[in-house]
């Protein structure tokens, strides 16, 4: 197992990433989504170094958007073509655990052309856009940054792996794919219920904690390439406003936090062990006067 003692910047596989190599369970962006959509027990729940039966789900359908993901970022080097048409045959689930143990992603020859498609289609958006297109380039993707935050209950561990960091450590670009709509109003609604503003705070976060750049300033950018994953693959750029930006930040710190009681107490807590009330929305109580008075039935 990977061990990283110091804070960096560290080119290790992605499976040595998500065991967590750091010298005590770390809190990584994904972690602290759960600290502050669901309970510190989800986290736990879902740490690999936490909870002694996790296991690392591995989809075995294709996903265009992944493969995509990988080709972008990686180039062919992350992405290993298996010459067959499914993986019935031993044959090809060899090859296919063989390229996972790689650090690659295993795709099969029949879908290669749609992600070709779909990453050029990406690169051909990205060059023509007016104010990044300088996204995924000069820089390295998939790096794992480490770090350590002081909090009240002593120092932590963090971990991040933004998808890619420009060499002004100024830029941190993601990229997302959806099979559903890219248009910035459509996908921005969904931002905050995935947690990707929590996603953006943290990594930045990480990035002025090892380098010292500003989270906030004239040119500190973490930037959302979303794209299509059906033809014609449209893309959109989209980034966190400053207002939305020092509300994330503000999840951040109640997730590092969180984190930092529960791990030193080793107690990690569920929903309120007391009855909870629902209190009555004023739209519902809105809907149903007006069907009252619709159907002329008042008390």
């Amino acid at each position: 197992m990977t061990t990283i003692n110091e804070p960096g910047v560290f080119e290790i596989p992605a499976a040595a990433y998500h065991a967590d190599p750091c010298p005590e369970p770390s809190l990584s962006a994904s972690i602290a989504k759960i600290i502050c959509q669901q309970t510190p027990l989800h986290a736990w729940f879902a740490h690999p170094r936490l909870n002694p039966n996790f296991q690392r789900e591995e989809e075995e359908k294709f996903d265009l958007g992944t493969a995509a993901h990988a080709l972008l970022l990686e180039g062919q080097a992350g992405v290993e073509v298996i010459d067959a048409p499914d993986w019935r045959t031993k044959a090809a689930r060899e090859a296919r655990d063989a390229a996972r143990a790689a650090g690659k992603l295993p795709l099969l020859a029949a879908r290669w052309a749609d992600v070709l498609a779909m990453v050029k289609s990406a690169r051909e958006q990205l060059d023509a856009h007016t104010e990044a297109d300088d996204m995924f380039t000069e820089g390295k993707a998939e790096q794992t940054l480490i770090w350590q935050e002081d909090t009240r209950d002593g120092a932590i561990y963090c971990r991040a792996r933004p998808d890619f960091l420009h060499d002004d450590h100024l830029l941190i670009d993601d990229y997302k794919t959806t099979g559903a709509s890219a248009n910035p109003e459509a996908w921005t609604r969904g931002l905050f219920n995935s947690g990707f503003d929590i996603q953006a705070a943290f990594y930045l976060r990480g990035v002025r904690a090892i380098f010292g750049t500003p989270v906030i300033g004239t040119r500190s950018f973490f930037g959302f390439a979303v794209q299509e994953n059906y033809p014609p693959y449209a893309l959109s750029v989209i980034s966190l406003a400053p207002d939305a930006l020092v509300i994330a930040e503000k999840k951040v710190l109640y997730a590092i936090d969180q984190w930092a009681k529960c791990l030193r107490a080793n107690h990690w807590p569920g929903y309120p062990n007391r009855i909870c009330y629902a209190g009555l929305p004023p739209w519902e109580e809105a809907a149903w006067l007006e069907k009252e008075t619709m159907d002329g039935h008042t008390i």
